[in-house]
């Protein structure tokens, strides 16, 4: 559910979620309790309709509740996704649904079903959706001979299949009980609909967040309900709501204009008059107000979350300076209360002038209120109006009762708390006459603001005042950043026009509290204190050893040191906990008892060889070997010794095609016995990330043959690697596991070889380590990349034994003095966990041929429809873009219905109208064909010539021939303006290419041209967020410097005096310009991998389930218009992004349903002068921060994460 905010929305949900209520008497009879059901919606199988000639169409299920009983429907109809058919073949398509619809009601009754409807749609010619139905049936839901089940259990519902007729639901009007014996109905032949129906009883406390007899999906933006935490899952199996905040009002009051007497006094002769004109009645007609109310209650836009609250109202005029409540319990809350209702009344009453107003005098408290930014608060002013009733009328009736009452709506407004939660004093305009309101009453009218200006109109409904006060503890709920902003002080009121606005509270210049719109963070958030900061940054010259490493290990200078600091996690609230509504939906925080610091892996300097005697044993294992493109080994290179990589030479080598080799080798289990040396160690499997290219999660590989002649160290026992088959058996291959990786330059873009060679000169490959069997992490490993540099070979290779270290945290209750004053570090230890033997080598290859035609990188920074790039070629006239004429063009004929859908679709309508219906359930059509086939093979062997036949079927042939090329003829006249205006503009339009990934700016420019002979005024538009238009001189010189292009500046180029949201520039005749454009955006893929190691035995098993389709590619069309808004030119501009490059990963554990808080420190480059770094996360729920630092120090990055559920996994 995407998270809106502001009134508008709640407005546009309220009346979109319109329902039908039941009739009169079901209400009265209906239940007390209602119960919630849950259909299943499996498949649909014998789908049969006529279709489109080449158009396949989706298919839709529509759901609504029908009371045969009374013949109308209830609620609303649930529409469904689109889907396509299956299996089952063109004729019985097979619909694939699995969709689950709930609903709930009091209503237990037969005569109340489900309809279930399936919809085909496709596009007609004009490229409109074209709706066909193809069927619809009746789901019983009670069912007097059996009990439901409850989906919620973990008992399998049973699935049942139930016929589909033809037509539509409306026939339901001229039916009558029992509908399945109706003989009007035809059931569509081996067309069934498969479904479950049960009961939801893990929806009985998420009911009052959705209105009664409304059938809702998972896809439903439901306010008040909690979002599911695994993206694609189904919320409402487990639905559970947001946390409850308690809100109060004091010192309510409202003012109606221009003031309460003459409001009331023509309020009174208006249903005076209404009575006189209904009755026609001349005197005793005078009506009179009986009671004041305000109704107040919580709406999410479906419904009321429960019954608005009534609260009585007292007039207030200017001479009582005293309101005094009621019997409060102590004289402090008396003054407390009396001090600020007088307050808020006298800045009323000097806001609005001289007058009376309506006052509520007791204290109200919000208690339904969720922690949602799509509820907001309904308040109805009603007034219970009283007419007199003459005693004839009394003893007519036989009624003791001197008047009849009625009650009438006079002002609503709705109110979004959640905008700004520290706002006190909040004024509200009303609203009136005949709009959609949540009561769905018919409202008292506005007064006539025509001789008004627009600001007086808009509060001539009048205001509501209060005090406000909500437990929220200083923040504010998330509001995204197109948000509409308010005046500080005062609060939106839904209105029926765009331009509301609300009154300015007495209190207007008080500063607004700042939330997380304008600051990601906040006095909650990430606020650390240095003094609890660890020191864990040394300089370079200077690195401690770790505890139980090698000594030439250590911390590596340039490492991301991710960290925990106490204050991160004391993220409990100070105030009092709110209790929950049940225990389903209570809050976990977690409160660890120590504050533990991550210590940075340790990373070698120089990666540790092995030695001879080792590296001689490791290759008689039989591993599979490394050739280069001559079948001969690479080079070896030894880490011990240090190497000399020239970057220049690397982008100038001609064997561009990089084949990256990974070998998994054996794991060296850390201090494990000697007397389990012939036993097998389990199974461990790997996870890492190279470049730019997903994560890989390898097999489970068996640790076998225990080697320890592969190690130096006498305390680890070396593990032959050894993949497994299906049934867990060891494979008969070679030992070991390879990944390749090929870096084809060709299917890179421009420019990202030499990207690729920094990658593999400054990075490293981190790679966690995983026991196979518990799925638990043994340790993580590191290997510099810059072995995989080929200095002018034609492959290299490195054979590492890298060290598995596991961060160890000592028990916190075992440390003596933790009572102590300050913050007491806890003690860590870097636990070595074994050895990884790992060997990477990479081979150059010869790149395609074509890539010697690619164009430089610095010649695509500028655009131009000269250059060869537009999407019109030119027709039969085209040459290459070489400039050579090819010497022989071959063109074949072929059938006109086999290249154009549209014209094989006219030419074979005929044929529906011509041929009739066939009933394929007759008897004796076999037998009759058989008989006409042995017929005609008897003339055709005795030479019977029948002239007339022939003679009559050539007549029939060419009437159909001349009237398909009339078909034709029409058909190219019509679409013949449309192809000539396509052609010029493909002329006009030039093709791009981009490459972005995240966080990079993809620069160009654009030449664009004045045709005319007269001046012109051009806009440059276009609709896209992440594409802009660089109007500052200082940073398109920037973008020029950076990418060498020497193209003329101009600075004051754009017109500025224009209100247009797009960018003008004005041009002399037949003037060219260069137009500066820039791509950024911040999208990134979020695709969570699945836990534990892969099973290469399973083909086609989609194991990764996306959030969002970032890396999609996009088409931006950007107009070039002129005064008279035709285009003079159009860039079409391809977005194709690339995946991010991954230098390190960090995996952080929590509990679920808490908040994650850490901080990473990253040690800042020894540049002279301050620093600016800038932090930008791809999710926009997570938030970020980062601390300016003197020149020299470490950087520390904070982060808040909120989890969800386990086994949830976020990647950020």
């Amino acid at each position: 559910m995407a998270v809106v905010s502001a009134a508008r929305q709640w407005k546009d949900l309220f009346e979109k979620n319109v329902h039908l209520p039941p009739a009169f008497d079901r209400v009265h009879t209906a239940h007390d309790i209602s119960t919630p059901f849950c259909i299943g919606l499996k498949s649909i199988e014998g789908l049969s309709h006529r279709l489109d000639v080449g158009k396949q169409p989706e298919y839709q299920v529509r759901v609504s509740l029908y009371d045969a009983t009374y013949k109308n429907f209830l609620g609303r109809q649930w529409l469904g996704p689109l889907h396509t058919a299956q299996g089952g073949g063109e004729n019985k398509p097979r619909l694939k649904y699995n969709q689950n619809v709930y609903f709930h009601t009091s209503i237990n009754s037969i005569g109340v079903m489900a309809i279930v409807e399936v919809i085909s749609i496709t596009m007609d010619q004009n490229g409109n959706m074209k709706y066909n139905p193809c069927g619809w049936t009746i789901v019983r839901i009670f069912k007097t001979d059996e009990e439901l089940p409850d989906s919620s259990r973990s008992s399998t519902v049973p699935v049942q299949k139930i016929q589909i007729y033809y037509g539509s639901p409306r026939a339901l009007y001229f039916m009558e009980e029992p509908l399945e014996e109706n003989n009007l109905l035809k059931p569509i032949p081996d067309c069934v609909l498969q479904c479950t129906i049960a009961t939801h009883k893990a929806m009985l406390y998420s009911m009052s967040v959705m209105p009664e007899n409304v059938i809702v999906g998972n896809n439903d933006v439901i306010p008040g309900l909690q979002d599911g935490n695994t993206p694609g899952k189904d919320r409402m199996k487990k639905a559970k709501l947001h946390r409850q905040v308690i809100a109060t009002i004091e010192a309510l009051n409202i003012h109606l204009p221009p003031s309460v007497e003459k409001f009331e006094d023509e309020l009174c002769a208006l249903l005076s008059e209404d009575r006189r004109h209904r009755e026609n009645r001349q005197t005793g007609t005078n009506v009179s107000i009986v009671e004041r109310r305000l109704l107040i209650g919580v709406h999410n836009g479906w419904c009321y979350l429960s019954k608005p609250e009534l609260h009585h109202l007292d007039v207030w005029s200017e001479g009582n300076k005293v309101l005094k409540p009621q019997a409060s319990p102590s004289m402090r809350r008396s003054q407390k209360y009396m001090s600020t209702s007088v307050r808020s009344l006298n800045g009323a009453v000097s806001q609005h002038g001289q007058g009376t107003m309506l006052v509520l005098k007791n204290r109200l408290e919000i208690s339904e209120l969720l922690e949602d930014p799509m509820l907001s608060l309904v308040f109805t002013l009603e007034y219970v109006i009283g007419e007199p009733i003459s005693q004839e009328e009394r003893k007519m009736y036989s009624s003791l009762s001197r008047g009849n009452s009625r009650i009438v709506a006079l002002r609503w407004c709705a109110w979004n708390p959640f905008l700004h939660p520290n706002q006190e004093n909040i004024s509200i305009s009303l609203m009136g006459g005949p709009v959609p309101n949540p009561n769905d009453d018919l409202t008292y009218k506005l007064p006539d603001t025509k001789m008004q200006d627009a600001d007086a109109g808009k509060h001539a409904g009048g205001s509501i005042n209060f005090y406000w006060k909500c437990s929220m503890d200083g923040q504010s709920l998330q509001v995204p950043m197109g948000a509409p902003h308010f005046l500080p002080g005062s609060m939106p009121s839904v209105r029926s026009d765009d331009g509301s606005e609300a009154l300015p509270s007495p209190d207007s210049g008080k500063k607004p509290p700042s939330g997380r719109v304008k600051s990601f963070a906040g006095p909650h958030s990430l606020q650390v204190p240095q003094i609890q900061m660890p020191q864990t940054y040394y300089p370079q010259g200077y690195q401690p050893q770790m505890p139980q490493m090698s000594p030439m290990y250590g911390m590596a200078p340039h490492t991301y040191m991710p960290m925990m600091q106490g204050p991160a996690y004391d993220i409990s609230h100070r105030q009092p906990s709110i209790p929950p509504p049940h225990p389903e939906i209570s809050e976990q925080v977690f409160r660890p008892t120590h504050t533990p610091i991550m210590m940075p892996l340790p990373q070698p300097d120089r990666a540790q060889g092995l030695s001879r005697a080792a590296y001689a044993r490791l290759y008689s294992a039989g591993f599979h070997p490394i050739l280069d493109r001559n079948k001969e080994p690479p080079e070896v290179i030894d880490p011990n010794v240090p190497v000399q990589i020239d970057l220049v030479k690397e982008e100038q080598d001609t064997l561009q095609c990089n084949e990256i080799i990974f070998q998994f080798l054996a794991f060296s289990k850390y201090g494990s016995d000697i007397q389990e040396k012939n036993k097998h160690a389990g199974t461990v499997f790997f996870t890492f990330q190279f470049y730019r290219c997903p994560q890989v999660t390898t097999e489970r590989l068996l640790l076998a043959k225990p080697q320890n002649d592969l190690s130096s160290d006498p305390l680890s026992m070396p593990f032959i690697l050894q993949r497994l088959k299906k049934d867990g058996a060891l494979s008969n291959g070679p030992p070991g596991l390879e990944v390749k990786y090929y870096m084809d330059p060709m299917s890179m873009k421009l420019g990202e070889v030499s990207l690729l060679l920094s990658h593999l000169y400054r990075q490293r490959l981190h790679i966690d380590v995983w026991d196979g069997d518990s799925l638990m992490r043994i340790g993580s490993a590191s290997v510099p990349l810059m072995y995989l540099c080929r200095s002018g070979h034609e492959a290299v290779q490195s054979t590492f034994e890298l060290d598995v270290v596991m961060m160890e945290y000592d028990d916190p209750n075992l440390i003596a003095g933790t009572q102590s004053q300050g913050a007491q570090p806890l003690g860590i230890q870097s636990m070595m966990k074994g050895k990884l033997h790992f060997r990477m080598a990479n081979v150059g290859h010869y790149s395609d041929p074509k890539a010697n035609l690619m164009v430089s990188s610095k010649s695509t920074k500028v655009i131009s429809n000269t250059a060869g790039n537009i999407a019109y070629p030119g027709g039969s006239l085209n040459t290459n873009y070489t400039g050579i004429t090819p010497k022989k063009k071959v063109a074949r004929a072929h059938h006109i219905t086999e290249s154009n859908r549209e014209v094989a679709a006219l030419l074979h309508s005929h044929q529906d109208q011509v041929i009739p219906e066939r009933d394929n359930n007759r008897e004796g059509d076999s037998e009759k064909l058989r008989k006409l086939s042995r017929m005609e093979a008897v003339r055709q062997k005795e030479g019977i010539d029948n002239k007339f036949n022939t003679v009559m079927s050539y007549k029939t042939e060419k009437q159909e021939r001349m009237r398909d090329f009339k078909t034709l003829e029409i058909y190219r006249m019509q679409s013949k303006k449309d192809g000539i205006l396509n052609m010029l503009s493909q002329a006009i339009t030039t093709d791009h290419v981009i490459n972005p990934a995240f966080g990079s700016t993809e620069f160009f420019e654009f030449v664009l041209k004045n045709p005319y002979n007269v001046q012109q005024t051009f806009t440059v538009e276009f609709d896209d967020k992440y594409l802009h238009v660089i109007t500052d001189a200082r940073e398109w010189r920037y973008f020029k410097q950076l990418n060498g292009l020497q193209s003329p500046l101009e600075e004051g180029m754009f017109t500025k005096q224009s209100k247009s949201q797009f960018a003008e520039i004005f041009l002399r005749p037949k003037e060219t310009v260069y137009i500066p454009f820039k791509y950024l955006s911040f999208k990134a893929d979020h695709t969570v991998h699945p836990q534990g190691p892969v099973d290469p035995f399973k083909k086609n098993e989609k194991k990764i389930e996306k959030s969002e389709d970032s890396l999609k590619e996009s088409l931006i069309r950007v107009h070039f218009n002129g005064e008279d808004g035709k285009s003079v030119s159009i860039m079409s501009l391809k977005v194709q992004p690339i995946p991010h490059v991954i230098d390190q990963t960090f995996r952080f554990h929590s509990p679920e349903q808490t908040f994650l808080k850490r901080s990473i420190r990253i040690p800042m480059d020894s540049l002279p002068g301050k620093i600016i770094v800038m932090i930008w996360c791809s999710d926009p729920n997570i938030i970020t921060e980062c601390k300016a630092t003197q020149p020299g120090e470490p950087l520390d990055v904070y982060l808040k994460v909120a989890m969800g559920a386990s086994p949830q996994i976020n990647f950020i």
